[in-house]
């Protein structure tokens, strides 16, 4: 019975290496579709915010939706950029001081979420 377990045992450990194997080395011969190291950065600022707008900046993709979501996950702003961005100004009109979440959609349906604190003007 210990023969059969530590068998089973070994050729579990066996399946998963291969497995992890195979997956690198679709890495290398290039058979995964999307590539993990790009980043998609998008700056906020300020941050913390007292001016009642933010600037929202992309490095290499266009902006085409923007959410700002309250902490309990509300939806207090959203905007719809017609043509594609790097760049936007959100003004923050009637929002109250809070911690917020800007969920930003680029062009590419690739999503972005950042920490926006909304503090006394």
């Amino acid at each position: 019975m210990k023969r059969l377990i530590l068998l089973f045992i070994f050729s579990v450990f066996i399946i998963s290496g291969y497995s992890a194997h195979q997956q690198s080395a679709n890495k290398e011969k290039g058979f995964i579709g999307v590539d993990e190291n790009e980043q998609y950065e998008l700056k906020i600022y300020p941050n913390p915010t007292r001016t009642g707008q933010i600037t929202l900046e992309m490095n290499s993709r266009e902006i085409s939706e923007i959410l700002l979501i309250d902490i309990s996950g509300k939806t207090v702003i959203s905007r719809k950029v017609d043509f594609g961005a790097h760049k936007y100004l959100l003004k923050l009109e009637d929002v109250p001081d809070g911690i917020y979440f800007v969920r930003v959609k680029t062009t590419a349906n690739n999503i972005v979420v950042k920490k926006l604190v909304v503090s006394a003007r």
